[in-house]
This record gives structure tokens, sequence and C-alpha cells, in this order.
């Protein structure tokens, strides 16, 4: 260390000296040492908060460590089992916080899942009007499911004004330019006021306990399209090395060799990306309508979305999850994906002339519809006693709602208001 004066101050600079790469045992020690220390002095709060990062780290380390590295091969840990950005994505989606409890809604008696649907279709709608994002509308739905779970006998009339603030919420946290509240007032024929919404974000805030960034399923399929372009431009720039390289490559690829070709520009605007892309998001928007959306991971609805348009698609090799994992909700987003694939074989969905093409990836479009939805259902209800008779999808009945017994009362909400229909045409022409 040099000291130097200037005037009546000093300074002082630190000399240029080469420094030593420090023995790598040794930092195992002090780190030991260190951690011992820190666990020592904590004995208080702290020490529960110590706990419970060490569960976090084994959960995280159970569910990505799927791939066993073999020493004598030296073959590479994947790249998703190191990077921070794939160790934080498994932990928020892990949340136990982030999750939605099975059958929420009956603790809202005024709310039916129906309404639901309704709503999420709306905000859709109210999405492509103003031009906002996908992962804007996919967070404003996980605050609404976070809300319910977390809430008791919402009313009514106020459920709309959930919807709204919700994305009200989300749009502030994503959008670069949301739109203004007096917009948000305006898209419900002035329903909810601004000063209702205000009032709501402050109930919305301190029901999630300000826990407002969850990992959407959007986020996820961006992550594994992103992987998959990576991982193929790796193995195509090395075709020219012997076959046992290539076949190890394909085993595991290089941390900073993948991380270094991934231009993220570059799969967005590419053929294949948009094309793969805009026939996922659409399964997704139209798998969010209904409750049962809520109940899986968001990394295996994504998994699951791209597995069904691809299916030879690399899924433990990019993704880390294998069959087991997605087999439920694979067994689920079935009848969603032939609905929705009927539909545009009849060329009957409504595309936006609003979204260029190559904006598709960002911007959230409305085109999928409560009557698909309910195509959907009409399906998947003939096919419940098949399931029943076929044991490995039994856990199915045990954890979906479209189980005999609550199809049942989905048929009595619906009967009942088509009686109250009746009723009211009665009315007018009397």
């Amino acid at each position: 260390m040099v000291n130097k004066n200037h005037g009546d101050s000093k300074t002082k600079t630190r000399g240029l000296k080469r420094s030593v790469s420090p023995d790598s045992s040794l930092i195992g020690e002090r780190k030991v040492k260190t951690a011992k220390m820190q666990l020592q002095r904590n004995v208080g709060g702290n020490k529960e908060n110590i706990i419970k990062q060490i569960q976090s780290e084994m959960v995280l380390t159970k569910h990505s460590s799927l791939i066993i590295v073999n020493k004598e091969d030296s073959v590479d840990i994947p790249w998703y089992q190191s990077h921070q950005l794939w160790s934080n994505m498994m932990i928020k989606t892990l949340d136990e916080t982030y999750k939605c409890r099975l059958n929420f809604l009956d603790s809202h008696p005024f709310i039916t899942t129906k309404m639901r649907s309704v709503l999420f279709d709306w905000l859709i709608e109210v999405s492509e009007v103003y031009q906002l994002h996908r992962e804007t509308y996919h967070l404003s739905i996980a605050y609404i499911d976070q809300y319910l779970c977390n809430t008791n006998n919402l009313p009514k009339n106020k459920f709309q004004l959930l919807g709204i603030t919700s994305l009200f919420v989300a749009a502030k946290i994503e959008e670069i330019y949301p739109p203004r509240l007096s917009d948000f007032s305006y898209i419900t024929d002035n329903t909810c006021s601004e000063e209702d919404i205000l009032d709501m974000e402050l109930d919305l805030m301190n029901a999630l306990n300000w826990y407002i960034n969850p990992i959407t399923s959007i986020s996820w399929l961006l992550i594994y399209l992103q992987v998959e372009y990576d991982m193929k431009n790796f193995l195509n720039n090395n075709n020219n090395n012997n076959h046992s390289l290539r076949k190890k490559r394909r085993l595991s690829l290089s941390n900073s060799e993948i991380l270094k070709s991934s231009i993220l520009s570059n799969v967005h605007r590419s053929t294949d990306f948009l094309q793969i892309f805009s026939l996922a998001v659409q399964l997704l928007d139209l798998c969010s309508l209904d409750i049962e959306y809520s109940q899986f991971s968001k990394n295996i609805l994504a998994a699951s979305t791209i597995l069904l348009y691809k299916s030879n698609w690399p899924i433990k090799q990019i993704t880390g999850l294998t069959d087991d994992d997605i087999s439920i909700c694979q067994q689920w987003m079935k009848p969603f994906y032939e609905i929705l694939s009927e539909s545009l074989s009849n060329s009957s969905n409504r595309s936006s002339s609003t979204v260029p093409i190559e904006e598709i990836y960002s911007i959230q479009i409305h085109n999928v519809s409560m009557d698909l939805l309910v195509n959907v259902h009409e399906k998947r209800s003939k096919v419940v006693s098949s399931i029943m008779n076929n044991w490995p999808f039994r856990d199915l009945l045990n954890h979906l709602s479209w189980s005999s017994t609550l199809l049942i009362k989905q048929q009595n909400e619906e009967k009942e208001e088509k009686q109250q229909q009746q009723i009211n045409d009665v009315i007018i022409i009397v």
C-alpha cells in the first residue's frame, strides 16, 4: 500500500502486484470454519433461516440433479444444473408460496369455475387491446389464483375488480410503458373506479404478502426453446469433430461454450421458433382458462406443451424432466390440444392483424375462446369412464376437478343457469 500526499489530504493507492492463485484446499478449510462460526453465532432466529436455506438447496438438488456424473468418462454436468438463472427459476417454481391448493374456490361460494374462465378470457382480450406482453397476462392470472387461495368469501361484484387490478399490477411490473390507471378503469366501462382499483391493489398486496414475482409457464417455454436452439447450433458447429466427441457433447454441453453461443434475438426471429411458439402459447392460453391449470408446476406445463407438438423433443436432455414427471399433465392437456388442433384445421380461430408476426412471442393475442373450452369439457367428460378403468391415470381423478362428482356439480350449475335463462325469457314474453 502506497501513501500519497495531495496538499493536506492523504490518499492510499494499492500497489500493482500480481496476485498468486490461492490453494483450493485452504479455501475449503476457511469456508468450513466460517460456516461453523456463523452457525455458532446464529443460535437464535437466524438459525431457522439457515435451516430453511439448506432445505431449499436439498429440494433444488433433488429436482434438478437428474443426470449422474461419471467421473471416469469426464462427462460435464448439463449447464442448467449449474447456471444461476436456472437455479433461481427452479427455486421459485418449487416454492410452496406460489402454489395453489386444491379446490381453492370452495372458500369463495359466490365465485364459480365458469366465472373464472370468463374473467381470464376477458383479460386476454384486454391485454391484446393494449398490446401487453404475454408475461403480463400470466402474471395477472397467477395473482388472481393466489389471492383466492389466501382469502375467503370474495363477493361476486368484486371479482372483475380483482381481475383488472391484478392486470394493473402486472403491467406496472412487466411493461416498460404500462397503460394509465384511467385506462384500466375505462376498459371496465367505469364499473371499477380508479379509487376502487387502488384500494384493491393494497388488498391484493396484503393477501399476497408482496410475493408478486412467480415464474410463469411463458418464461419456462422461452427458456426451453432457447436451450433447444443453442443445443442445435452447438452440435452443428462441431460436425467436424470425431463421432465419439459428438456423442459426448450430446450427453452434456459445456457451460461456457453453450452460454457464449446464446443469442436471444436470433432464436426469436427464426421461423422454427415462431412456428412452435405460436402453437404452444395458444395451447397454454386455452389451458389457463381451466381451473386445473393452477395445479401444475409451470415448468411441467411448458414441457408438456412442447412435447405435444414435437413428439421427438429431447425432454430429459433439455429440461431434466422424465416422462413420468409430465404424464399426468400431458394426459390432462391432451383434450385441449385435440380441440385446438381441430379448430386450427377448420380455420375457425381468429388471428390478430394488429400484432406483427415477429412480435407474437411477446404480445398477448386473443385467439382462444370460451367455446373452445366448452368443447374441451364435453370431450374430456366422455373419457372419464375410460380413465377410471385405466389404473395408471386414476390419480387424475383424485387430484383434478373433472372427476365424476365434480362433473355432476358443474352440470348442475349449467342446469341452474339454463333454468334461470328460461325464467327470464318467460318474464320478457309476459
